[in-house]
């Protein structure tokens, strides 16, 4: 014990001196981080940025703290609410950002600045406040416009006309008040427009007629005298301005106020028609000019440029009465006269061209008025000669051309290069007389004659490239344009230049695959087509660019486009290829070839025995620990070499490349990554490779401290003093380990007045704090994790107490004196302000006395506003005493009182002092009659706001037979009342004031009219009848005369007398218009052109007769009019196009798909159209356009239904043919040469191949289910891959199981579908690189699956390929040791030994057995009956033939194809002598007699049939032969005549070899649908049996011709035989011939002549089918 004490006191002493050492260490750095002025806070001044400009400085420069920010403390800004705004430069803060004060309403910004001292590692944190001072940077925004107004051109100067004028500014001050005034405008739509009469309109600009008075009001007042028929509208630019200190930093802005002025009456009457020259709205010396034919009286002339029509220039539209006024010759009035109503001109007598061959008539148009204002035109009347021939056209020349896509307006030239020119003559016209004005027609819209007569473009964008054509072909007709006289048309020829316009176009490259090595090979030949012609269409190839260093590995022949190898290809390298196709005007394409080095014979990559590895490893493991062993074998025993591809970025860990054992190089931290996911490649020699993932999870410790949330400190909290057991603030710590190493708890000091809780670390008071005493405490808090050796963390915590505020504000002003205009609500009126000594200002101002029902102050600014708007009638002064809450003393400065003086305003409209009441007047009283007086009277104060004035603002025709006294209001007659009709007028008085702005109210008076006229009804007005019905075609041009109604006894009453008719009903559209004719009837014309079959086929109106009361018969007053409409052929077929695609290039298109497999005559697609006219107009007739010789080779058309099929199988179709583009054109009224409207479509073919097949997996949803989703599947494909998708089918998922076989899961479903590029139409290989790219890519299917899954609402799993048919496994063969292989190669040979001699003896046994029963089975049939004639089945003719057998013919009903069908040939055998396999020897037969079998047949035995087709004059017999089983075991059996299989292609001198003939298998049935192989074929031990039928297609005769199955023989008939017919044609050429179609079979044709039968020989070519 005596020991320990010295070693313990020296221990304390150590401690005690180093503590001493960092306390003075301390000491002298206390004042670093503390804020220069000693407040606990920041605060800075800084402008608001100026546009983008970020570079001001804030007010002071840099930041008051202690210490150099480079050398002693280190400074960091911490923004807890959002993004940085500024960053340090030292001290110095610069902003990161624009700052905008207004659009944000940002008045300040407050952040936290952290000081961290080097030297003692303490850390404070402290607010700064930066305040941001506005600048005028914003301009007043003008609201509610546009601007626009009213005005008369009467109306006096000063009158203000417009006070709506509005403008907004978001800055803040007086930067925000606004000022307006009137500037010039900048001449933009000033002038006048292209109307004529009144509906000209001649804009001005409005500077120096209007003004502003008042600029901070904004009231627009009359400055000069306004004119209507000068000016009908000014543009008043009024500008808004700011009230910025300094001038030059004021913003303003724009805006117009439109003001259209009224008209008065004072104008003449002007003629009116388009292109004459204008004056002020009017036609100057207007001309109009019309023709007759010599000797031919032609009533109404047509006048040119339009009718004779006058109208008045004022408003009022008085009517006008037309005459004529002089004219030459003296004896015009003879031959013309005019209607003085509608002013047509018309022929009374017939005129010839000896008495003139002009008049020239001057025409008056007066008003009907008063003052009876008249204008006049000239009209010159040409007299015609007889019209004997037609005009003739000649052109310089018929053919011309023109380069394509040239301007519109250039000129065509004909072979010399000189513009093509026509010209006009008519050999009617002399040499003096007046030249005609032709107009050219022509029959296209391409071209177009100019006003010289040349030939030029009249379209943009001609094209002569495919499919359109390139040369046009039209006829141009010349007519008269003041007459009918038309030529003979004239056809003419222009044909397109070639312009290099059309880059070439690559042909889709196909993915390829070449094998390693070196030498020249052939890659791929690239193609590629341009539409131009003749020397632009000339390609040259190229290879642009080849990735991975690969450019001097490949090169490509310029004019062919083949692709060859040139240098060294390792197995396993990818090219990109680019390959650019260049014409010779230097457009290009470019395409790209995939270019895949295959490998060599090392095939099989090494394999993982897991394929992923899930491994833990503790945080603290060592270096160079082991994490987890692999091991990968390789097939074929090559060395392995392992590596991390990927997840080793941070590299943590390292692998043995020869025994794939994973450890540790770097220490692991689970807090800064918990888990890794490493990819571990194992690759043999021959760079063949497979890959691993290993998941590893690093466990944790207790290594990482409680840390405080750097983004809240420092901690700075702030309590008002006084307060006990309040929240002073929260702090928080974190631990980044886990579990109860991560349980966190807080404590604090105990000598503090504070108290945390132990788990949410919030701070709270344990007494009242007192502001005088202590102004701030700083402690220090301690958390400490859970733990059994717990970590700890502390922080800094600084609280500021708070004062409470305790002095009075009072106001430095006790009076002050404001006016304020009447009516105005919420009108600023003046602010007050009170001083307040406290450093925490609280004021809060109120109203103490006055009327707080129209006046309010702003309780924190004192503003003072009206609530509503005063009114100086009733009170003219307001008196306010305004104080504040926060004094309620009676000493001076407590209150200050404010006098509001009320300024009066225009504000109180006229009132008419009594209400007016219906007045009745005779239509005889006399003009100047007074009606009655009007009284109105203006309740405002002053003058000239109570000034009344009255004016008539009546409806319809009131102010023309009304008139008032402005000044005293005395409502007079103006004009005789008897001429209208009208028995009621409504008359609007208008009394105004004369104040700005000017009021003014309207009261309505109405007066009533007696019309004394009555007649008795037999001589009343009327319409000759009261129902009437016309057609009307429905393309009736605007002004066509529908029908004219008579009206009867209009001769009986004086022209005087008002007559009228009008549409009543049935004309809601505004169609048809009513009017009064020359004589006096009533003319129903077409308004408008707008009639439509379609839409509408009849209408009924009615029409009614209105005049004087009393000279109508009401009987006939009204009368009905049934209009038929007309049909017409004026709509086109629109084609029906299915809803197919959501692509733009793929709309207006119709596309189809077929397949190799597709019967001839097949429907592909039915292409729909309709018309919607009527009858044979709706009719539709289909036909071809412009289809190549390979489209109507392969399809035709149903001219009828419009169904496309296909004349020719798929099979043979080329890939560049493809797809076939078919123009379908549909065209109506088909029995009509000339009058149909026509359309085309075309119609994409494309060949479905499985190469094309894609598969869109959904595991959860059934194929029905799916089914139904269908369009959203294709919509979500497209807008995916941007290609055109189409949907081949739906079938159950299919998926490859672990056991490697194919599954079907009917609770999923696989979507089939096909991809079209829609700029080529051309369906896509599934290897394409845009398939590749826009589908099939991980990243594409992923968007695809993702965006599928929630649009079908099933879970969409991938796309992929068509699943291949599993291959079954390799037996693997283990590899054996060394010693045991000799002895297995002996016990081989010993097995094989022993079956060879078993086989060998077998065959002898069953080669004698064979002899043994052939020898039996020709004795017992050496006697044949004597009936039937014998048959020599040898080839030579001898008497001592043994094998005479007896047979009789049957005929068997088969369907027998023509001579030439080489289809046929399927089916040949062998029937020479030398076959011994088959030969009429072992045929045996069944008599006819008896009808017995053959002793040879049984149940149980393989038949063969034959049957003989002879000539119609033989006889025609049939017989059945059967071959017994056993005879078939014995051909098997023989040891010298065993079975084979023929080669392929044998010739006839192979079955004349020596007796080892043997049996041919029944080869491969070739045909297309390559039917299941049907063959007599040898099992590997020779066993005698039929392994397959003869095919399982079903013949469409349905015969009973089916072999009864054997125990171990084969089934077949005759409807099982493969193929299309199951009758074989025999070859007519050399014996022996092999078969077109079959490997294995041959037949030959065979000279019967030696037997003695005649019949034999006279066979027919169709011979015997035998069936084994």
């Amino acid at each position: 014990m005596s020991a320990q004490r010295p070693i313990s006191a020296m221990r304390l002493a150590t401690v005690s001196c180093l503590l001493i050492c960092l306390f003075h260490t301390a000491r002298a750095k206390a004042g670093l981080c503390e804020v220069e002025t000693g407040q606990s806070s920041i605060i800075l001044d800084i402008e608001e940025s100026r546009g983008s400009y970020i570079q001001q400085s804030t007010k002071p420069a840099e930041l008051p703290i202690e210490g150099d920010p480079f050398s002693e403390i280190i400074l960091d800004l911490v923004f807890p609410k959002g993004n940085p705004i500024f960053i340090l430069n030292g001290k110095k803060l610069q902003l990161l950002e624009p700052l905008d004060r207004d659009a944000e309403n940002l008045s300040h910004i407050v952040f936290q600045l952290t000081c961290l001292v080097k030297a003692t590692k303490k850390k404070r944190t402290i607010p700064v406040i930066v305040r941001v001072s506005d600048v005028n940077d914003n301009a007043p925004i003008f609201q509610n416009t546009p601007y626009e107004t009213t005005v008369s051109e009467l109306t006096p100067i000063g009158t203000t006309i417009f006070q709506n004028i509005k403008a907004t500014d978001a800055d803040a001050g007086v930067n925000g008040l606004a000022e307006y005034f009137i500037v010039e405008g900048d001449g933009k739509n000033i002038g006048t427009d292209s109307g004529v009469g009144n509906d000209r309109i001649n804009t001005a600009d409005g500077f120096g007629y209007f003004s502003i008075n008042l600029p901070h009001q904004g009231q627009v007042t009359v400055n000069r005298s306004l004119d209507y028929e000068r000016t009908q509208r000014y543009l008043v630019t009024i500008v808004a301005s700011d009230r910025a200190r300094n001038s030059s930093e004021r913003f303003s802005s724009t805006t117009t106020l439109t003001v259209n002025v009224k008209d008065d009456d004072d104008q003449d009457p002007s003629f009116i028609y388009k292109g004459c020259m204008l004056h002020d709205g009017a036609c100057i010396n207007p001309e109009y000019f019309s023709s007759v034919s010599s000797g031919i009286l032609a009533g109404i002339l047509n006048i040119h440029p339009e009718k004779i029509q006058a109208i008045d220039m004022d408003t009022i539209n008085s009517p006008i009465r037309y005459s004529i006024l002089q004219g030459t010759p003296s004896s015009y009035n003879e031959y013309f006269e005019i209607n003085p109503t509608t002013g047509a001109v018309r022929q009374t007598k017939a005129v010839d061209t000896g008495i003139a061959k002009k008049f020239d008539l001057i025409i008056k148009a007066e008003e009907m008025s008063e003052a009876k204002r008249f204008t006049t035109a000239k009209l010159m009347i040409v007299v015609k000669p007889v019209d004997a021939n037609p005009p003739v056209i000649h052109a310089s020349s018929l053919e011309g051309h023109v380069n394509e896509n040239e301007p519109i307006g250039t000129k065509v030239l004909d072979t010399n290069s000189n513009p093509i020119v026509l010209a006009v003559s008519d050999d009617d016209l002399g040499p003096n007389d007046i030249k005609p004005i032709y107009a050219f027609e022509l029959t296209t819209n391409y071209f177009q004659i100019d006003k010289n007569g040349i030939l030029v473009v009249n379209e943009e964008n001609l094209d002569r490239d495919p499919p359109s054509p390139g040369t046009y072909r039209f006829q141009v007709v010349a007519r008269e344009a003041n007459g009918q006289g038309a030529s003979a048309p004239l056809s003419l020829e222009v044909a397109l230049d070639d312009v290099n316009d059309n880059a070439p176009i690559l042909v889709p490259l196909p993915h390829v695959n070449v094998p390693a090595g070196e030498g020249r090979r052939l890659v791929v030949k690239v193609e590629a087509s341009d539409n131009d012609s003749g020397e632009n269409a000339h390609i040259v190839y190229g290879i642009y660019h080849v990735s991975n260093n690969g450019a001097n590995k490949f090169k490509i022949d310029p004019k062919t486009g083949e692709i060859e190898t040139v240098g060294k290809l390792d197995a396993g390298e990818q090219y990109s290829i680019t390959v650019q196709a260049k014409d010779v005007g230097g457009l290009s394409s470019q395409g790209i070839v995939e270019v895949t080095v295959s490998p060599g014979p090392n095939t099989r990559a090494p394999v993982f025995k897991q394929s992923v590895y899930e491994v833990q490893v503790s945080e603290g493991a060592s270096i160079n620990s082991t994490v987890v062993s692999l091991l990968a074998v390789d097939p074929e025993n090559d060395p392995i070499t392992y590596s991390i591809i990927s997840g080793n970025d941070l590299r943590q860990f390292s692998i043995s490349p020869n025994n794939g054992v994973i450890s540790i190089i770097r220490k692991l931290d689970r807090e800064d990554l918990t888990r890794y996911q490493l990819m571990v490649k194992a690759e043999d020699t021959g760079k063949l490779s497979t890959t691993a993932t290993v998941n590893i999870k690093v466990t944790d410790i207790n290594d990482k401290n409680p840390e405080f949330v750097e983004s809240e400190m420092p901690y700075v909290f702030k309590v008002k003093e006084g307060l006990t057991n309040v929240t002073v603030g929260r702090v928080r710590a974190t631990d980044l380990d886990e579990g109860i190493n991560a349980l966190v708890t807080y404590s604090l000091p105990q000598d503090i007045p504070f108290v945390i809780n132990n788990h949410t670390g919030e701070i709270v008071t344990k007494m009242a704090l007192d502001y005088e005493t202590k102004k701030d405490y700083t402690f220090v808090v301690t958390a400490k994790d859970g733990a059994p050796e717990p970590r700890l963390g502390t922080a800094s915590v600084t609280v500021q107490v708070l004062d409470v505020p305790d002095e009075v504000p009072t106001f430095p002003k006790s009076t002050d004196r404001i006016s304020v205009p009447e009516n105005v609500p919420d009108f600023l009126v003046t602010k007050v302000t009170a001083h307040d000594p406290d450093t925490m200002k609280e004021i809060t101002y109120i109203i103490k006395q006055g009327n707080t029902d129209m006046f309010s102050i702003d309780r924190k600014t004192g503003i003072v506003k009206t609530l509503r708007g005063l009114d100086y009638e009733r009170e003219n002064m307001y008196v306010l005493i305004i104080g504040t809450e926060e004094n309620n003393s009676k000493e001076d400065g407590s209150t200050t009182k404010v006098f509001v003086d009320v300024e009066d305003r225009n504000d109180l409209p006229p009132t008419f002092t009594s209400v007016t009441r219906p007045i009745t007047l005779d239509d005889e009283v006399s003009i100047g009659t007074i009606v009655t007086t009007m009284i109105a009277t203006d309740s405002d104060g002053t003058s000239p706001n109570n000034k009344v004035r009255y004016q008539l603002v009546g409806r319809g025709m009131a102010s023309k037979y009304f008139q008032i006294d402005s000044d005293t209001g005395v409502l007079r007659i103006r004009d005789d009342l008897r001429k209208e009709l009208s028995s009621e007028y409504q008359v609007d008085i208008r009394a105004y004031d004369l104040g700005e702005p000017q009021l003014s109210s309207v009261s309505t008076l109405s007066v009533y009219v007696r019309h004394v006229a009555t007649v008795p009804p037999e001589i009343g007005l009327s319409f000759a009848d009261t129902s009437y019905t016309e057609e009307v075609t429905e393309n009736a041009t605007a002004n066509t005369l529908l029908k004219t109604i008579v009206i009867i006894n209009h001769r009986a009453h004086s022209e005087n007398i008002p007559l009228k008719c009008e549409i009543s009903k049935g004309n809601e559209d505004n169609l048809f218009y009513a009017t009064m004719t020359d004589d006096r009837n009533c003319a129903i014309y077409l308004k408008t052109p707008s009639l439509d079959y379609e839409n509408r086929t009849e209408y009924l109106l009615e029409v009614h007769l209105d005049s004087l009361q009393g000279l109508i018969n009401p009987d006939k007053s009204y009368a009905s009019l049934k209009l038929h409409v007309k049909d017409i052929n004026d709509n086109s077929p629109m084609f029906i196009y299915p809803d197919q695609s959501e692509i733009k290039l793929a709309r207006k298109k119709f596309y189809a798909i077929v397949s190799k497999e597709l019967d001839l005559d097949s429907n592909i697609i039915q292409v729909q159209a309709r018309d919607a006219d009527s009858g044979n107009f709706g009719k539709i007739l289909y036909k071809e356009s412009k289809w190549s010789d390979l489209d109507e080779e392969f399809f035709n058309l149903d001219s009828k239904s419009g169904i496309i099929r296909n004349s020719k199988t798929f099979e043979s179709i080329a890939d560049e043919q493809l797809p076939f583009v078919l123009n379908v054109l549909a065209r109506d009224n088909p029995d009509s040469r000339t009058d149909y409207k026509a359309s085309i479509a075309p119609v994409i073919v494309n060949l479905l191949t499985k190469d094309n097949a894609l598969i869109l997996v959904f595991k959860d949803a059934r194929p029905e289910m799916i089914r139904l989703q269908s369009k959203n599947i294709s919509r979500v494909l497209e807008e995916k891959s941007n290609l055109i998708v189409g949907i081949e089918k739906f079938t159950p998922r299919q998926y490859i199981t672990e056991n490697d076989t194919l599954e079907f899961d009917p609770t999923g479903t696989d979507v089939w579908f096909y991809a079209i590029d829609p700029t080529s139409g051309k369906i896509l290989h599934r290897n394409s690189s845009r398939v590749q790219r826009s589908i099939l890519d991980p990243a594409a299917q992923s968007n695809i699956t993702f965006v599928m899954s929630g649009v079908v609402r099933a879970t969409a799993a991938a796309v992929h390929a068509p699943l291949p048919p599993p291959t079954p496994p390799r037996a693997r063969l283990s590899p054996a040791a060394p010693d045991a292989f000799p002895y297995a190669l002996i016990i081989i040979a010993c097995i094989i030994f022993v079956l060879g001699l078993a086989g060998i003896i077998y065959i002898c046994v069953s080669w004698n057995r064979y002899r043994n029963y052939k020898s039996r089975i020709q004795r017992h049939y050496s006697n044949a009956p004597s009936r039937y004639d014998p048959v020599i089945s040898g080839t030579a003719p001898s008497i001592d033939t043994p094998s005479l057998k007896e047979y009789e013919t049957q005929v068997l009903n088969m369907a027998v194809p023509l001579d030439d069908c080489d289809s046929c040939n399927d089916l040949q055998l062998d029937f020479s002598a030398n076959n011994h396999t088959f030969s009429l020897d072992n045929v045996s037969y069944i008599t006819k007699d008896n009808g017995q079998q053959s002793p040879t047949s049984s149940e149980a035995a393989t038949t063969a049939r034959a049957s003989s087709v002879a000539s119609p004059t033989d006889y025609m017999h049939s017989n059945i032969h059967t071959l017994n089983r056993n005879n078939v075991s014995s051909i098997y059996r023989n040891n010298n005549h065993h079975l084979s299989t023929l080669p392929r292609n044998d010739h006839h001198h192979h079955h004349q070899q020596q007796n080892n003939s043997f049996l041919d298998t029944f080869g491969r049935n070739n045909n297309r649908n390559q039917q299941q192989n049907n063959t007599f074929n040898r099992n590997k031990n020779n066993l005698n049996l039929l392994t397959k039928s003869l095919g399982k297609e079903k013949n469409e005769n349905k015969n009973n011709n089916t072999l009864k199955r054997n125990p171990e023989g084969a089934i077949m008939a005759y409807d099982e035989i493969p193929g299309h017919n199951t009758i074989f044609q025999r070859s007519s050429d050399e014996e022996g011939m092999a078969s077109p179609s079959n490997d294995n079979v041959t037949f030959g044709k065979r000279d019967y002549s030696q037997m003695g039968f005649s019949y034999l020989n006279d066979r027919s070519p169709v011979e015997t089918t035998t069936e084994l």
